[in-house]
């Protein structure tokens, strides 16, 4: 077939390959097993004025004086399955400083947690609500990030003594409920809120009436588990599929809203946005849903202007979601997921555009509003996201440039100023550097790379040198270590390979290259950083690697067999399954890796895709 059969006749004749479409889509970060016994804990203080300091405790102990802004961590690890809860001991003179993702008591740490914020500030803002259905006698006392106990006697309102700094954050629990009621917490939580006013509309509701709150849990692996808390506290660890239910029942007319607040370490579990919260109870809840998956494969058909969209099984098997695809607009190329797994964007040949999604909690996607953007320039063909999801970059295969886009809270797209850079002619594989400091893109008829720094609002600079040469064609993976990019040459039957030296540009390794198949269309690397494959439309192959100390690739073995040509790989987010995406077979060959990396077919082999699938991309979800 000739290369880019799906595109205009004039591009045909320059014997191009659709395959770049794909790009190497694929591969995410690895998510560390529980083999350690203990996980580190950190942050980062922000707003400390000058001279001043603050004293942080973990578990009321283990104290730590932070003299500066920047990070911080505590010299006392927390144990396998353990908590920990932050506190500030001692505030600075004349600030207050607030905790925010502080707490994960009851929560079976599974990992190091370093998303800690203390933000200190002058301007500090009160926290207080009601308190109603207290009995007479009888008290309840309640916390806030879990320090500053205030203890209620009566009906009425309440508030803690101690205020919560200028974008600070606040999460009420009740940490002793009074003798023969519950008591829940409704509008109890501000986490990552910006507090900007006083807050005095947090509702305690106790009641003798109180209601157990349980649900199901299903797709939960053997051997994993996960910690699940009501209002933020009350957390309870699941480890098998089925039932579960909350030790502390809702009183009458209260309120409850169920999170994940540990995943299991090798997969992501979600509660359901119609059954996961709720008010005014006044009966049990039964109904709460929590799905487990591997997380989503998503692959762009440009055949039929579609996605489809797939769930990973415990044994790395896709399955159709429901629906099985959403639509695109005209002659979709390649699909990028940003990193905290929230938002999709495709491509668009025909149109010049790039469609936009929001990720729901089970995977599927839903078009935003407005469906899509205008690209600048002609023919939009591959698309990346930077580490932090601000910004997003598209190639311009008819227009010698890169179109930029700054992505807005809610995951909307907008042209940066200015909104294109130039590159070499036909740019068509792009990504970014894994820590978002540099872009790369390959021009397939220069035979070469274009590189360039990310400025601080993330418009690009051109390096110094502007390019670095390759073989004949090329798509684009970079090592997730940051320290290597690799560029399957597609006329050539090579990969370069290169190292990224310290201020972005490549330069080659020795030897320069290493063999492959011709017509070799796309590469990814695994998230360990040790693996790379490839796929050659020579002999229907996938190409494997090992990855050395100094990044060179060494060939595994003989090739194995794909699908009718392909022309995307991805690897699953943790390191377990890699996905060929075959155009002429409509489907995507599916296989387990095993020791040492080598692949091997799942028992099944393949699933379908619709008309000439392209780019492949894999997400944990969120």
């Amino acid at each position: 077939m000739a290369i880019f059969d799906t595109l205009p006749r004039r591009i045909v004749a320059l014997g191009l390959s659709m395959a770049i479409a794909g790009c190497g889509g694929g591969g995410g970060s690895s998510d560390s097993g529980h083999s350690q016994a203990s996980y580190n804990l950190s942050g980062t203080v922000s707003g400390l004025a000058a001279g001043a300091q603050v004293t942080l405790m973990n578990n009321s102990s283990d104290p730590i004086t932070v003299k500066a802004n920047g990070t911080f961590a505590f010299a006392t690890p927390v144990i396998h399955n353990g908590s920990y809860a932050i506190t500030v001991s001692a505030q600075p003179v004349g600030q207050t400083c607030s905790v925010s993702g502080g707490t994960g008591s009851g929560a079976g740490v599974t990992a190091n947690i370093n998303n800690i914020g203390i933000v200190c500030s002058v301007s500090t803002y009160s926290i207080g609500g009601s308190v109603s259905g207290l009995a007479a006698g009888t008290q309840v006392t309640l916390m806030n990030n879990s320090s500053d106990p205030v203890t209620v006697k009566a009906n009425g309102a309440f508030a803690f003594d101690t205020p919560v700094a200028y974008n600070g954050s606040y999460a009420i629990t009740v940490s002793a409920q009074p003798a023969g009621q519950s008591c829940s917490v409704s509008g109890g939580t501000g986490a990552g809120a910006g507090v900007s006013a006083s807050i005095n509309n947090i509702g305690i509701v106790c009641s003798a009436n109180t209601y157990p709150i349980s649900g199901t849990i299903s797709g939960l692996a053997t051997g994993e588990q996960v910690t699940l808390m009501n209002n933020s506290g009350d957390p309870v660890t699941v480890t098998a599929n089925g039932v579960f239910s909350f030790a502390t029942p809702v009183a009458y007319n209260g309120s409850y809203a169920v999170t994940v607040s540990t995943q299991p370490a090798g997969q992501r579990c979600s509660v359901s946005d119609s059954t996961g919260s709720g008010a005014g109870v006044n009966a049990g809840v039964s109904n709460i849903s929590v799905i487990c998956t591997f997380g989503y494969a998503y692959v762009v058909n440009s055949g039929s202007n579609t996605v489809s969209q797939y769930a990973i099984g415990k044994n790395g098997a896709l399955a159709p979601m429901t629906p099985p695809t959403v639509d695109t607009e005209y002659n979709p190329h390649s699909i990028a997921v940003d990193a905290s797994g929230k938002y999709a964007y495709v491509t668009n040949f025909d149109t010049n555009s790039v469609s936009q999604y929001t990720i729901g909690a089970t995977g599927a996607l839903t078009a935003m509003t407005p469906s899509s953007v205008g690209a600048a320039g002609n023919w939009p063909i591959d698309i990346t996201v930077d580490p932090t999801g601000k910004y997003i970059y598209v190639s311009m295969f008819n227009s010698k440039a890169i179109s930029q886009f700054a992505v807005g809270k809610n995951g909307a797209l907008t042209a940066m100023i200015p909104p294109a850079v130039s590159t070499g002619s036909l740019p068509h594989s792009i990504v970014v550097d894994p820590t978002g400091k540099y872009v790369y893109v390959a021009n397939f008829v220069d035979n070469n790379v274009s590189q360039y720094t990310i400025g601080s609002a993330g418009a690009l600079t051109a390096m110094a040198p502007p390019t670095v040469g390759t073989g004949r064609g090329g798509a684009l993976a970079v090592n997730p270590t940051g320290k290597y990019v690799y560029v399957v040459n597609y006329y050539d039957g090579t990969i370069s390979q290169y190292t990224i030296g310290p201020s972005g540009p490549l330069a080659a390794m020795t030897p320069p290259t290493v063999n492959i198949g011709l017509y070799s269309a796309a590469i990814t690397v695994d998230p360990t950083g040790k693996y790379a494959y490839a796929v050659s439309y020579s002999g229907d192959s996938l190409w494997q690697y090992t990855i050395g100390a100094t990044g060179m690739l060494t060939a595994m073995s003989a090739p194995i067999s794909t699908g009718s040509q392909p022309n995307s790989v991805a690897v699953d987010p943790w390191g377990k399954y890699v996905y060929v995406v075959n155009l002429k077979g409509t489907s995507i060959s599916q296989y387990t890796i095993g020791s040492g990396g080598a692949l091997t077919a799942l028992n099944t082999p393949t699933v379908s895709t619709e008309l000439s699938p392209g780019s492949i991309v894999t997400t944990k979800g969120h």
